[in-house]
């Protein structure tokens, strides 16, 4: 059976006061002019059933959230959604039913989903995929979400004279498809998990191809030996480390034995004479240290002496002036007497009257020469000591030398032939060892291909056996599907007839891609736009709708949300009349278990009004709590609106 799916209500808050609609009845009409809000209030329903809505700025700006009442699946729920673009991502969800309040769902990337939820209460896993069925598809496809469920239950006024459930975006083929096909009971979750593994096993499967050859090429280009010479010759150059291991064994052997007792203790004495040379070294450069110290001191205390020897023969000759000015006031002093013992011009007792020098300058004079003795006494010392140390010196450097000879002299003659034997062993070793590392890498490179290769060749076995597991399960549904194509091409074709589509001899629906086909036509070349357009569309959706409806095995939910039919049919009331006519009839013939929403500027003069209709105006729109611009001001909404 058609699952089941119902709006029951909506509930609009805004910046002036809530504004809410029911609709109990199975076909309800919202008619009206141009501009008072109708594709607004079925954009909100789709906002609230966390798709991308296109609303006019006015509803931006005034509208706050949108709450729906729905019935899906055995479930009931009330879904509150805000409009504010920071928190819309957050869903209120009330079971009524338990009358309990259920966590925040959302419409993003985290978790809980209210994707995941809308699909599971319709009874569809929220983890299938949508891949394309192209040969050459390598990509796993994209998760179905109740967003492309939701493409099949609402036409929107963009499009109901353009495309049909996003027909005009060859990207979204694919799931477009795989959501048809799910609906009406031509694949299942099986199918299509075989189908995403396929296609991503396809890509692996490419890959490892594309892999195997790089390495092969890298190899040829390299000049790589074949893997069959490779393994040989790394069993010869491991041959060859072998052999001249054994050979740097027996080398060893040989050469220990030479390391006698003598030899060791030479060696011994040789390391006592160099510590003791370096002793030696180390005094001597501390008594010249000493020495130059000694020296330069002596140099100092006789620059004192002749220092204060030029002070005495200063004083000697300064004595014999006498001044005749004062130095300061330059008043002449010949006429100042002043006894012999006293100064002239201080009038102080002269220190000078004799020239002789002071005690004080004598000491001072003889202490110094006394210093410049001592120390040239130790620099005569230390230069003794100096030439001792010399001797040491030499001597030790005698005994390193001569120590080093008799070593060398021991050893020469018996090690150097069995080391330049060493030597030419251990260069053979290193070849051989850098040879084998060489092939090791190429093996690697061989053994990496061959991993590829074979897991080329696995993966090739499991596509093949991925596919037939396909094709086994497509041919058991192959009946059922020629029997829902046969049923939609003779509904659809009734359709077609019953409203009176202009220049139509033949209709069907297209096995490859679900979609219209007049006059063996695909419709977007049987008519680019217009009215054609859009009373097929009205025969497309009331096909599906009743085919589903009468089957009782599908999946397709028995809801469609319809914007706008009469917009593109300009005056032809005739095919207007008919659109309306079949709509009708598809609600009683659906006794209850479908429910039709119709958005539309105005009605057919023959419409029946046994069922539902909301009337509105500019004086009073769909959102009535915030005043109307006037006509002048109405600005449709436009563009695409994306799930």
């Amino acid at each position: 059976m058609t699952t089941t799916f119902r709006l029951e209500s909506i509930s609009v808050r805004t910046v002036a006061g809530d504004v809410a609609y029911a609709f109990p009845s199975s076909l309800t009409v919202l008619a009206g002019s141009v501009g008072v809000g109708k594709s607004t209030l079925f954009e909100l329903v789709k906002h609230a059933l966390g798709g991308g809505a296109l609303l006019a700025e006015v509803a931006r700006a005034s509208v706050l959230e949108v709450s729906v009442d729905i019935k899906i699946g055995s479930e009931r729920l009330l879904l509150t959604r805000s409009i504010d673009s920071e928190t819309s991502a957050v869903v209120r969800v009330r079971d009524l039913k338990e009358q309990i309040d259920l966590e925040d769902h959302y419409t993003d990337k985290r978790e809980p989903s209210l994707s995941s939820l809308l699909l599971a209460s319709m009874g569809i896993p929220d983890d299938m995929r949508a891949a394309s069925k192209a040969s050459n598809s390598t990509k796993q496809g994209a998760r179905i979400s109740f967003a492309d469920i939701f493409r099949y239950m609402y036409v929107s006024q963009a499009d109901i004279n353009k495309e049909i459930a996003g027909s005009g975006d060859t990207w979204y083929t694919p799931k477009r498809k795989a959501v048809f096909e799910l609906l009406f009971g031509l694949t299942n979750p099986s199918i299509l998990d075989l189908q995403s593994s396929i296609a991503k096993l396809r890509g692996e499967h490419e890959n490892a191809q594309r892999e195997h050859a790089v390495v092969l090429q890298f190899l040829a280009d390299s000049g790589a030996q074949s893997r069959f010479e490779a393994e040989a010759n790394q069993i010869d150059a491991q041959a060859s480390i072998r052999d001249s291991t054994i050979e740097l064994h027996g080398l060893r052997e040989a050469i220990r034995p030479v390391i006698d007792r003598e030899t060791r203790t030479l060696r011994d004495l040789l390391g006592e004479a160099e510590k003791s040379l370096a002793q030696a070294a180390n005094v001597r450069t501390l008594l010249e240290q000493q020495r130059a110290d000694f020296a330069d001191e002596r140099a100092h205390v006789i620059q004192d002496i002749a220092r204060l020897e030029r002070m005495l023969i200063a004083g000697e000759r300064l004595a014999q002036i006498e001044f005749a000015v004062c130095p300061r006031c330059m008043q002449s002093l010949k006429a100042r007497e002043a006894p012999p013992e006293l100064c002239r011009l201080c009038m102080q007792d002269d220190p000078l009257v004799s020239t002789q020098p002071s005690d004080r300058s004598s000491y001072e004079l003889t202490h110094l020469k006394e210093q410049v003795v001592e120390l040239e006494t130790q620099v005569s010392t230390l230069s003794l000591e100096l030439e001792s140390a010399d001797e040491m010196l030499l001597h030790r450097s005698r005994l390193v030398e001569d120590l080093s000879k008799a070593i060398q002299d021991r050893t020469e003659n018996r090690i150097t032939p069995q080391l330049q034997a060493y030597t030419d062993a251990t260069t053979r070793l290193a070849s051989a060892e850098g040879r084998s590392r060489e092939l090791e890498q190429v093996l690697k490179f061989w053994d990496r291909a061959g991993d590829l290769e074979a897991r080329a060749a696995d993966l090739g076995a499991e596509l093949t056996d991925l596919r037939k597991e396909l094709d086994l399960r497509g041919a058991a549904l192959a009946e059922r599907r020629r029997e829902v194509f046969a049923e939609l091409d003779d509904e659809f074709a009734e359709n077609v007839w019953s409203i009176g589509v202009p220049g139509v001899r033949s209709a069907r629906i297209d096995r490859e891609h679900y979609l219209p086909v007049l006059n063996d036509q695909a419709l977007k070349d049987f008519s680019p736009v217009g009215g054609v357009r859009t009373a097929t569309q009205v025969a497309y959706w009331v096909t599906v709708l009743n085919v589903a409806l009468r089957r009782r095995d599908t999946l397709f939910p028995g809801f469609l949300l319809i914007d706008s039919p009469r917009t593109s049919l300009n005056d032809n009331d005739e095919l207007s009349a008919a659109l309306y006519r079949r709509l009708v009839t598809a609600a009683d013939a659906a006794n209850g278990r479908v429910q039709l929403i119709i958005g539309d500027n105005e009605l057919p003069a023959t419409y029946r009004r046994d069922y539902a209709q909301i009337d509105f105006d500019y004086r009073h729109p769909t959102i009535a709590t915030i005043p109307h611009p006037g006509r002048e001001a109405v600005r449709p909404i436009t563009g695409e609106s994306f799930a």
